[in-house]
């Protein structure tokens, strides 16, 4: 973390500032989870003054992946490279893009794969609730160029009637399309002024079922324990928790390897607190990830080598070990100014991240990915807002920040080969090119700084009772990953594309910029509403990967690691525009409809050439009709999605890999049923079918297979889920 002394004095400056913001809509703590629906567990929340338009969707099935709710969000997807494993995707941006949070935590994913993105430290039984930040995300949120989105655990609520009582939240969940089956649980004590509390989470499940047959190395296994305490004490509340999540024998089929396992620690230390007209919140965390992966526990070992030494005949079986530890930190002070509210703060983080590669067939063999590869940042940021003559919302923000990396030398088994003998293995050889590509990372200047600047303008007007316009602008930027910077040797280390192409780092990379335009109407009747929202966004310096020409970085991915046409990350230009909806229409007292709908295009071009963006949502468009009387409703949902034919030539059109392909995905649409029954005292059931008609479908956003087993052939994108019956047993108390 960053050095005490150095915050005091950045405090010393932040208290006379005056240009900052309230978030209207987030809250600066968990909700209470007093007189919320069990069954509800996303909620998204527009930021609205005026006008406050929340959606509310149901978690569909037994979903482990708390991810899978984003596409029930105007303008969400989820890239599904696993069961445990889904990135939220926003307007087209996704994985470090996208600032996601757990209980105002920034988690990155673990292992350089994001095998475990933010999410999956988070099982969906234990959220109470996942707030999207709707259009521009603004400063005092916090980083991100494309989005931001923050999960809850669930708490139990503190005891109104004062004494001691026990609280508890319980479900068990079974799904047919896998086998799967799930047990949650918050149990605790509370009083008037105290909580003290246990979760636990264990999650399983087998390979799923396609309309075509198994989808192979889908099976899953996740256990969660936790505890947490917090006390209100006047105007003062603590806040205590630590989370261990326990992965085993999980797959990734998009990915090259599967989750052997994931040991993971989370701690997170909270104060908020009010002291006349001040406001203060100070959150501080931390989490330590183990890591183990290997291509072979729950699929065939493939042979990607064409290499004779002994780590490379035969079938090619290897493993990774990987470590992470990140503590961060963020301070808010929020105060009035006249009409207007003020936050201002500081938010740092320091992360080091290590990864080396063994093969269990040959003990000498090894290649450090990644070496102390070191990342810290500290921002400042501060928000104005004010809400004038009753009818302008205005707001402004600006956000800098100061990222620093490093990297320590790195070394792989065969460049030692030619350190004990240069003679053997002359230019030309495939040691030699590891080697050279070590002497050339070792001997570079590795530690890099970006000065990075945001800010954000939104004003929003209240044309009349039922209508509001809001117009927002905004730059963010965003610093490249470690991965993207420091893999030295051609890999699929990549943040989970899942493109099925070798990657190359750049430690000269400069960071994205983004400038975001939007413009929304919300109208809100009696009986109807409708949000429907516009934007565009150019992205200077976007990172993607280009054809690799270096003959060393070719020569090593195309004999020892599979792929004849590696990529390199660089920065290229993008744009991405498109619109999304949100509607619905009261039929009734009982009957209702309601829906939301998603178009997005995003290119980027590069030297002189454009090209689709990768894994882009296709058109999307979502209608429920509900029915709810007393205690019991029922929904019946149908869910379109257009053929999506705009492909990145770059990442898929290559016919000597043999990971991926160039080939549009069908439309097609799914029906699903869900059913709710508050039972009585605190029981409820829900139950259903998702996929109803088992039809077979694939999911743009998903990766492609690289199993070499089951009905989804190698560098197919992965097959949709067949169809699911589910239920669900809750019982609160």
């Amino acid at each position: 973390m960053p050095n005490p002394k150095t915050l005091c004095r950045t405090l010393a400056v932040l208290l006379p500032l005056s240009v900052c913001h309230q978030s209207l809509a987030q809250p600066s703590a968990p909700p209470s989870s007093e007189g919320v629906e069990r069954v509800e567990e996303i909620t998204v929340i527009g930021r609205q003054q005026f006008l406050k338009t929340e959606f509310t969707a149901r978690r569909t099935g037994s979903h482990t992946d708390a991810a899978k709710l984003m596409s029930q969000v105007a303008g969400g997807a989820v890239g599904n490279n696993g069961p445990l494993t889904g990135q939220i995707q926003y307007r087209g941006l996704s994985g470090p893009r996208v600032n996601v949070r757990i209980d105002g935590m920034l988690i990155h994913g673990g292992g350089p794969n994001w095998m475990a993105p933010p999410l999956h430290h988070i099982p969906a039984g234990l959220i109470e609730e996942l707030v999207v930040e709707q259009g521009v995300a603004s400063i005092a949120t916090g980083g991100g160029i494309g989005g931001a989105a923050t999960a809850y655990w669930k708490q139990p609520a503190y005891n109104g009637g004062g004494g001691w009582r026990l609280i508890g939240d319980t479900e068990l969940a079974a799904s047919s399309v896998d086998g799967g089956n799930s047990a949650s649980g918050v149990v605790g004590l509370s009083s008037r002024s105290q909580r003290l509390y246990a979760v636990g989470s264990f999650d399983r499940g087998d390979d799923y079922e396609s309309a075509e047959g198994v989808a192979a190395a889908t099976e899953y296994r996740r256990d969660v324990y936790g505890i947490g305490y917090t006390a209100a004490v006047g105007a003062h509340e603590f806040e205590a928790n630590l989370h261990r999540i326990e992965t085993d024998d999980s797959g990734t089929p998009s990915l090259p390897m599967d989750i052997d396992w994931f040991d993971t620690e989370v701690w997170n230390l909270a104060y908020h607190g009010d002291m006349g007209d001040l406001a203060l919140s100070l959150r501080v965390y931390g989490s330590e990830i183990d890591h183990g992966m290997n291509n072979y526990m729950l699929r065939p070992a493939p042979d990607f080598s064409s290499l004779t030494l002994p780590p490379f005949r035969g079938d090619d079986r290897r493993n990774v070990r990987t470590a992470s530890e990140e503590t961060g930190f963020k301070l808010t002070l929020q105060w009035p100014v006249g009409a207007a509210t003020v936050e201002t703060g500081v938010e740092g983080k320091d992360a080091v991240h290590e990864a080396t590669v063994f093969d269990p067939d040959f003990e000498m063999f090894f290649v450090n990915n990644f070496n102390d590869s070191e990342v810290e940042s500290l921002s400042w940021f501060g928000q104005w807002s004010a809400v004038l003559t009753g009818r302008w919302y205005l707001e402004a923000g600006l956000r800098l920040e100061r990222m620093t990396m490093a990297s320590g030398d790195v070394d792989a088994f065969p460049a030692r080969l030619v350190d004990m003998n240069p003679m053997m293995w002359p230019a030309g050889t495939p040691p030699r090119a590891v080697w050279l590509l070590r002497q050339r990372f070792n001997e570079a200047d590795r530690s890099r700084s970006d000065s990075n600047s945001d800010w954000v303008a939104k004003a929003r007007y209240q044309l009349s009772d039922g209508v509001v316009v809001e117009l927002a602008a905004a730059r963010k930027s965003r610093s490249p990953l470690y991965q993207e910077r420091y893999l030295w040797i051609p890999l699929e280390v990549n943040a989970g594309l899942g493109d099925g192409n070798n990657y190359m780092g750049d430690p000269t990379l400069r960071p994205e910029v983004s400038h975001q335009l939007e413009l929304g109407f919300d109208f809100d009747y009696e009986r109807w509403y409708l949000s429907p929202r516009f934007h565009l966004r150019q992205v200077d310096d976007y990172i993607r990967g280009v054809a690799a020409t270096d003959m060393a970085v070719v020569a090593v991915s195309r004999n020892a690691n599979g792929d004849p046409t590696p990529l390199v990350f660089a920065n290229t230009e993008a744009e991405f525009s498109g619109a999304d909806l949100s509607f619905g229409y009261r039929l009734n007292d009982n009957w209702r409809i309601d829906g939301i709908a998603s178009y997005i295009e995003g290119e980027s071009e590069w030297q002189g050439q454009s090209d689709d963006i990768y894994r882009l949502a296709p058109t999307v468009l979502r209608l429920s009709l509900e029915y709810r009387r007393g205690d019991f409703s029922g929904r019946l949902e149908q869910v379109f999605t257009a053929e999506q034919d705009r492909l990145s030539a770059t990442a898929t059109d290559d016919p000597t890999n043999p990971n991926n392909s160039f080939t549009p995905t069908d439309g097609y649409a799914l029906t699903n049923l869900f059913i709710d029954w508050y039972v009585r005292d605190g029981f409820s059931i829900s139950f259903g079918a998702e996929n109803l008609w088992n039809k077979h479908y694939i999911d743009h956003t998903t990766g492609f297979n690289r199993v070499q087993a089951g009905a989804i052939p190698q560098g197919s994108r992965l097959y949709g889920q067949g169809r699911n019956l589910f239920g669900r047993l809750q019982y609160n108390w």
